[in-house]
């Protein structure tokens, strides 16, 4: 799961991206988890493979850190900014309290409203 490197311990993209759509999923004002538009990523849909971490996607680069990517579907009459607030505030909160990890971006992507 870790990958250890020049005394640093790095934690798999995998791993980040199923505790970000946890904490995503559970955030006020949060219907769903939208949908990744790469190819690689319509693929995994597709096949039905990675439904727990659908709508996440993580990089790491050496220089920046973890940059992570939320595609969300927002409840009907939810505010937008608060919810995509809540969302960030979560994710940065639970990744720096459990794995010690600051992400250099999280970017939220409404990508639609549910509800009436």
């Amino acid at each position: 799961m870790s990958d250890t490197k020049k005394g640093k311990t790095q934690i798999s993209n995998e791993t980040i991206m199923s505790f970000a759509a946890e904490k995503a999923f559970g955030a006020p004002g949060v219907y769903a988890m939208g949908m990744n538009i790469s190819a690689a990523s319509l693929t995994k849909n597709i096949l039905g493979y990675d439904k727990k971490t659908l709508g996440v996607r993580v990089s790491y680069d050496e220089e920046r850190g973890y940059t992570i990517d939320i595609n969300l579907i927002a409840v009907y009459g939810a505010n937008i900014p608060e919810t995509a607030w809540n969302v960030q505030k979560s994710i940065y909160d639970g990744l720096k309290d459990k794995y010690d990890i600051i992400p250099s971006d999280i970017n939220i992507h409404i990508q639609g409203v549910h509800g009436q």
